[in-house]
């Protein structure tokens, strides 16, 4: 990290900081890749912290500080076409925005490592030239990540087995009587373990065994971080080209190849969980309508991780002028993969059944640019507090959902993040 540092601190030296410029001054500098950037996030006592490594790509983002704040999906739009920086942030389930540019963004990429560290011209010249020398400094700062096996007990769960399957029988007796076609149930289970949990190094656990997702972490302070291992995209922008997909339907995955064969081909023909998939296509599509053109759905197929496999269906489709990011944002999420469909009558539902605040679980994350965004859906989530940890996981309830099956849904779905800190068979 030497060779950023000395390239990001003559340019900062140089730079003549003049008073009240509304620009935002970018320095960067590269170097070739160095491996995980977690330990080097690890070691940051600035905050936030923010962290993607995408699902599709050898890109990974890491970044600490906060140089300029948006409230709103709309204003991060405006700043980023203004000035065609990066901004990091995402929406809660609820929909609320938290947006910003970050003081320091390491990106890695095509074996190269990208350090961009941003100042203020709207500032203090002084200090705000002292703010970015002093980021640079942190680009040394790097603490080795541990291992995270450990006891844990169970603390809280805001739905037992009997809670859980009384929710269930009520979400498919208002289905029966119309009330709505689908919607999604998820569950909040609070374990405390014996050490303090550190959330990068659990995520670190997660990349090596949860593959094929994308791996975020967001941690406005020192005292809660937002984790997880999400297999789901909610969108991918490049100039006027989105892509996203609908991810719902169901099935087990084990350490015997066979029987995930089995697994695999029931769900590809169970109507059930066709269904399911069909109903998060068509909402997709609807929510769009009027912001593309050239909308096509693929083929269903099956997206398989470490515990559960899901039906996929991938969507393309070109933006109209002058929509971008603000309008995908607001036209998909929540998908009825993660909310239930009529929207609103679903979230009604939820509004009233279950006995928790979402936050950022089932939310989207993400980062905007200019020419390219990239939104994950923030399903296989949780959030690390000290020696706690409350771990998330969510069931599409349809007609004709069985409660005790969606019950062993969440618990596999839960199992993706639980077993990282558990020995086998805990």
């Amino acid at each position: 990290m030497e060779q950023l540092q000395h390239a990001l601190s003559e340019q900062v030296k140089t730079h003549p900081f003049t008073p009240q410029s509304p620009t935002i001054t970018a320095f960067r500098a590269e170097m070739p890749a160095v491996g995980s950037l977690l330990p080097w996030l690890k070691g940051q006592a600035t905050f936030p912290q923010y962290y993607l490594n995408f699902r599709d790509s050898a890109r990974c983002i890491a970044a600490i500080g906060k140089v300029r704040s948006f409230s709103s999906e709309i204003s991060a739009q405006e700043f980023v076409r203004q000035t065609d920086l990066l901004v990091v942030g995402g929406l809660t389930f609820d929909k609320r925005a938290t947006f910003w540019l970050p003081r320091m963004v390491l990106e890695q990429t095509d074996n190269k490592l990208y350090a961009t560290l941003y100042a203020d011209g709207a500032q203090n010249p002084q200090s705000e030239r002292q703010a970015a020398l002093d980021a640079i400094k942190t680009l040394s700062n790097s603490t080795a990540l541990s291992p995270v096996r450990q006891p844990l007990r169970i603390d809280t769960q805001k739905a037992d087995e009997n809670r859980w399957c009384a929710w269930v029988k009520k979400a498919v007796n208002a289905i029966e009587r119309g009330d709505f076609t689908k919607v999604v149930l998820a569950n909040e289970t609070g374990f405390v373990a014996s050490n303090p949990i550190d959330g990068k190094d659990f995520l670190a656990e997660s990349e090596k065994q949860n593959t094929g997702c994308y791996h975020f972490l967001y941690a406005e302070n020192p005292q809660r971080t937002f984790v997880g291992s999400t297999p789901e995209r909610l969108f991918a922008r490049h100039n006027g080209s989105i892509q996203t997909e609908a991810l719902a339907g169901t099935a087990a995955m084990s350490e015997d190849p066979i029987q995930n064969q089995r697994e695999a081909a029931w769900l590809l023909s169970d109507p059930k969980n066709d269904n399911e998939n069909l109903l998060v296509v068509q909402d997709i599509c609807d929510n769009l309508a009027n912001y593309v053109r050239r909308l096509e759905v693929g083929e269903v197929g099956l997206k398989q991780l470490r515990r559960v496999q899901h039906l996929r269906r991938r969507i393309q489709a070109e933006l109209k002028p002058p929509f971008s990011d603000a309008a995908c944002l607001q036209a998909i999420h929540p998908t009825a993969a993660v909310s239930g469909l009529p929207q609103k009558k679903a979230l009604d539902f939820l509004k009233n059944t279950e006995n928790f605040d979402r936050t950022w679980y089932a939310g989207t994350l993400g980062v905007m640019t200019k020419n390219h965004s990239e939104f994950c859906v923030t399903i296989r989530s949780a959030f690390i507090e000290s020696n706690k940890i409350r771990v998330f996981a969510g069931a599409g309830i349809v007609a004709g959902s069985v409660p005790l099956l969606e019950w062993r849904e969440i618990e596999r779905k839960a199992s993706g993040l639980l077993t990282l800190l558990t020995h086998h068979g805990e």
